[in-house]
């Protein structure tokens, strides 16, 4: 609890402009050592997109970088990359990072592998560190397309692991083995003989007594610490939550959380000084037009909480997936001063939540205030030029699970419309999160059944990063992270291939050797 002290003092901090170093209840930072990278090719993404072979952090950011630096401290760590690739710290602007992290059982993402050997190795490798008959889980960003068998493993192939198993597929599908067929039908969850569960898409009948059983304070905090770790291995070093659905108990849909609590397993982490990745967050709602009272949910966030409150590792943000509350939900919120943003997922949609800024923006102008939308599958000029004439920008990305033909998002057109364009998943719930995956998908223009889904609209790989890293500075409303230039925050990622150069198939499965976050080693493989 804040004393009324802590709350003046900080809320006259953020009056007068000052940026917060420490959040409340932080544990004091550690000293930072400082680092040296040498002999490797560096992309800046900064306005020149120079490549470089050296770069130093020290005291957490970017104090050199070039081909001729001087010689570092004598306590500097020196790492010889050995002309490994370097680029940014890797910016999601739009995902659901935070139902990853609450998700139940010793949760166990799995984007990275590509056949069911490997899956079941990867389980049997967490399996390792797991108490025995706790279950092993994976709820949302795994994707019978992912592997070259086109399904989900069976109960026959998961019975290779020691501990019970579930998973339920991001695009439908749910299985276990024998263990946790035994524990599911014992809670009256039918399954077949090949371990397929009933529950299919969004939902799951297996998720609501696992949440009621398994969660508590501290798998909570376990579940997020790894969910950050994990990301941090592919080279996410900042993400921006977009929220969930609220609801009170423990419920059966992936995308539900309640969003009053939610978030307390990330501050647990962050109060402890253990946080490997930066969370920005931002507040879902979905207040009806017609509600009486007006707005109930939305108006006391906007009374009660504050934007872009926290530090450099936990922040607040905006209002988002969803405003709610219509064409008067935008004008609470944009007379409040807040970030917008909502999704669109076809043309209708997209031209009607246009439509509804323009009534807002005539009364209240947004010009400043960076509201977003989201996804844009369908997508056209005309639009574009409406939402630039806004100051809006647009998050694509989100399509390595889709299927059909010229789904957009049109890249090319946005690559050249001045529009503020950046890069989000959308992962967590119904689609992956790691960036390797959305990338492949943005540069080859295929799926991960690997058929083509965006006709000539696919772009190059050097675009793709820049949405990912430079661009996104917009989308998270700060300049010091995105590139690697003098001054920003030390947010580095080095490469187990050149992503640059790969065969296309191969941009699926480049990975982190070395992640560094604020100058904070935090993955090293």
């Amino acid at each position: 609890m804040l004393s009324r002290r802590k709350f003046i003092g900080g809320a006259a901090a953020l009056a007068v402009g000052s940026r917060l170093t420490k959040s409340f209840g932080q544990a004091a930072p550690q000293v930072l050592q400082d680092i040296a990278l040498t002999n490797g090719r560096i992309h800046t993404m900064d306005a020149n997109n120079r490549v470089v072979s050296q770069l130093l952090i020290r005291n957490g950011r970017i104090a050199a970088v070039g081909d001729a630096l001087p010689a570092p401290g004598a306590n500097a760590r020196v790492v010889n990359l050995q002309g490994k690739t370097v680029i940014p710290g890797i910016i999601d602007a739009h995902n659901h990072i935070v139902l990853v992290g609450n998700r139940p059982g010793w949760s166990t993402p799995l984007e990275h592998v590509f056949t069911i050997p490997d899956a079941i190795a990867a389980l049997k490798a967490r399996a390792a560190g797991v108490p025995a008959n706790e279950f092993i889980t994976t709820f949302g960003p795994i994707t019978a397309m992912q592997f070259d068998e086109r399904r989900l493993p069976n109960l026959t192939e998961l019975d290779g692991v020691n501990r019970p198993v579930f998973m339920h597929g991001a695009q439908g599908g749910a299985r276990t083995n024998s263990a946790g067929k035994a524990w599911l039908e014992s809670r009256g969850i039918m399954v077949g003989a090949d371990g397929a569960v009933a529950g299919q898409g969004f939902n799951s009948p297996v998720l609501q007594p696992m949440r009621k059983e398994f969660l508590n304070a501290d798998t909570r905090k376990r579940s997020a610490f790894d969910a950050l770790q994990y990301y941090a291995k592919l080279g996410i070093t900042t993400h921006r939550d977009a929220g969930a659905f609220h609801r009170d108990e423990p419920s059966a849909g992936l995308g539900d959380e309640n969003t009053y609590t939610m978030h307390n397993p990330f501050i647990a982490l962050h109060n402890e000084g253990r946080m490997p990745a930066r969370l920005r967050i931002d507040f879902l709602h979905q207040d009806a037009p017609n509600a009486n009272p007006p707005l109930p949910t939305l108006s006391q966030r906007l009374k009660n909480s504050f934007p872009f409150f926290g530090d450099e590792w936990l922040k607040t943000g905006g209002i988002g997936e969803f405003t709610g509350g219509g064409v008067d939900g935008l004008r609470a919120i944009a007379k409040a001063g807040w970030r917008a943003e909502d999704h669109a997922l076809n043309l209708a949609g997209v031209t009607s939540l246009i439509a509804n800024r323009e009534i807002v923006n005539a009364e209240t102008p947004i010009t400043n205030l960076r509201w977003i939308i989201s996804h844009i599958p369908n997508f056209n000029m005309d639009l574009a030029n409406r939402m630039n004439a806004m100051g809006m920008g647009v998050l694509v990305g989100w399509g390595p699970t889709r299927t059909g033909t010229d789904v957009g998002p049109p890249y090319k057109m946005l690559m050249n419309h001045p529009i503020h364009k950046g890069y989000h998943s959308d992962g967590g719930d119904i689609t992956v999160i790691n960036p390797w995956l959305n990338f492949y998908t943005m540069v080859s223009g295929k799926n991960l059944a690997g058929q083509q889904i965006l006709g000539d609209q696919n772009i190059t790989r050097q675009e793709t990063l820049w949405l990912a890293t430079a661009a996104n500075k917009w989308f998270i409303w700060e300049d010091d992270i995105g590139s690697l230039e003098v001054g920003n925050h030390g947010d580095v990622v080095v490469l187990d291939r050149d992503y640059f150069t790969v065969p296309e198939d191969d941009i699926r499965k480049i990975r982190s050797v070395m992640t560094i976050v604020g100058g904070k080693l935090v993955h090293e493989g």
